[in-house]
């Protein structure tokens, strides 16, 4: 499966690909960082679920997010979503900032 996670604007440009051998999403940030004391977190939406936290997203341009069984099992047709988080990510659980970019994921 594939996605590329984009602000309207192309601001942000992420492209994750998902490695089924690993059991993760491979994520390359093309364009775009997070602002100053900020960090990008990474979400999945399947369906009419609550936004599923897959972790955030680190400093290099390219890295891997690991992705449970369970939720690479719905993986296909669902929305990868980046939001703009505290350090550490979202207190809550659930996405706390501005959504800067999504996309669905697809066949490969």
């Amino acid at each position: 499966y594939v996605a590329q996670i984009a602000a309207e604007d192309e601001s942000l440009v992420v492209q994750a690909r998902y490695d089924a051998a690993a059991g993760n999403l491979v994520v390359d940030r093309a364009v775009g960082d997070a602002l100053p004391g900020r960090v990008l977190e990474l979400w999945l939406i399947a369906g009419d679920n609550p936004p599923i936290s897959l972790g955030v997203l680190p400093d290099a341009r390219t890295g891997t997010v690991s992705v449970t069984p369970e939720l690479a099992a719905v993986l296909a047709g669902s929305t990868l979503a980046i939001t703009d988080e505290p350090p550490g990510g979202s207190p809550t659980g659930g996405p706390t900032g501005d959504v800067l970019a999504a996309g669905q994921v697809i066949d490969a």
